[in-house]
């Protein structure tokens, strides 16, 4: 009002109490709405976005260890028992109407959800590898695919069995154009009969497997897992390393690379990968592998034809899955583009209100904004 004069005191006051307190109560209810332990629970504001790391879990067999269970397969040991509590809780089906509530506080509009690590991978028995397999496609395709209450809001990831890659084939067949699955996912490296046999990625065995995604036209998400029990030596008394704080991106970047050399690129030049993790530190790694292998006997020592960043920008695509961390954000946009670069949680690992302002506060253009948070994930999806 014209002529009205207000002291500093005074206006300060006003201008915390118009201002600041609703913004205080605000996020104090969010907080209540939240209830996640360890977490803040901050205020999202760009809509629609989609996530592709989204862990679920199953009671057809416990996935989150090998089967049957194995020292040094789980980082569940080392964990906080809140937490711990906290995501069994929301890795099971009868969470679901809290994990779409913790959806909407993020403004995330679709979950593309997948089985839990070790998964398929874990279990020693090829058999009943094979069995679980396509158990588990039929119950998230029941739950979180067309036969469940939320079918707009969930896509979901096929299981595998690499242990036997022929059914595998036939499996992803059947769960991607019978039950809807966007296309698979696998838990690192697969157990065949025991702890320590073991198939990599690159095994010429997988060719069947490979050949079925290309047909298909669908990715192949690689998850990680912890490294092999006797591979931990180096985290010997430090085994909490060996999962999600380090090993796993150690690990499922060792796996990558040996795809990359192995030729299967080559073959299959169309195949596509996702890694989650802001691509499991091979953007910051890739110049100096492709330097140094410039110095190798190429042609005596692995099949591959091109250099290896030339996979990564052909054949790789990455998430923000658990990793909140502008810079490393800004290489990954750098390292193989916008196109390629999505938006994920890593839930309930990773808190989708957490993980979703810091993606919401990223200073993007409009056009960058809505391909990482969405567009990217709807057209290699699908979706």
């Amino acid at each position: 009002m014209a002529g009205l004069s207000i002291s500093a005191p005074v206006g300060f006051a006003l201008y915390f109490l118009l201002f600041c307190v609703p913004t205080l109560a605000t996020s104090h209810r969010r907080e209540l709405l939240s209830q996640r332990p360890t977490f803040y629970d901050l205020y999202p504001s760009f809509a629609g976005k989609i996530a592709l790391e989204e862990a679920v879990g199953t009671d057809i067999f416990n996935p989150s260890s090998t089967l049957p269970p194995y020292n040094l397969t789980s980082e569940i040991p080392y964990t906080a028992t809140d937490y711990s509590a906290d995501v069994a809780f929301r890795l099971q089906a009868r969470s679901i109407d809290e994990r779409v509530r913790q959806m909407d506080l993020a403004n995330i509009s679709i979950s593309v959800v997948s089985l839990n690590s070790p998964g398929i991978q874990g279990i020693f028995n090829t058999t009943l590898a094979v069995r679980n397999s396509a158990l588990v496609n039929d119950q998230l395709h029941a739950t979180y695919g067309a036969a469940g209450n939320y079918t707009s809001r969930f896509r979901f990831f096929c299981t595998a069995a690499l242990q036997d890659p022929v059914a595998a084939a036939s499996e992803l067949d059947r769960c991607v154009t019978q039950l809807g699955g966007v296309g698979a996912l696998v838990n690192g490296y697969t157990n065949i009969g025991s702890i320590d046999n073991v198939r990599f990625l690159d095994d010429p065995a997988l060719e069947p497997f490979w050949a079925k995604l290309v047909a298909l036209d669908v990715p192949l998400y690689i998850h990680p897992r912890q490294p092999l029990p006797s591979q931990q030596v180096v985290y010997s008394g430090y085994n909490f390393f060996a999962g999600s704080p380090y090993g796993f991106e150690a690990d499922t970047a060792a796996q990558s690379l040996r795809l990359m050399a192995s030729g299967v690129f080559d073959r299959h030049p169309t195949l596509k990968i996702i890694l989650g993790h802001m691509g499991e530190g091979l953007p910051f790694f890739l110049d100096r592998v492709d330097e140094r292998l410039r110095h190798f006997r190429r042609a005596e020592i692995y099949p591959a034809k091109l250099n290896m960043r030339d996979y990564w920008i052909r054949n790789f695509w990455i998430t923000t899955a658990g990793v909140m961390d502008t810079p490393v954000f800004d290489l990954a946009v750098h390292k193989g583009g916008y196109e390629r670069v999505m938006f994920s949680v890593d839930y309930p690992y990773t808190d989708n209100v957490e993980m979703g302002k810091w993606f919401d506060t990223l200073n993007l253009p409009a056009q960058v904004r809505e391909a990482v948070g969405a567009g990217n994930a709807r057209a290699l999806l699908k979706i």
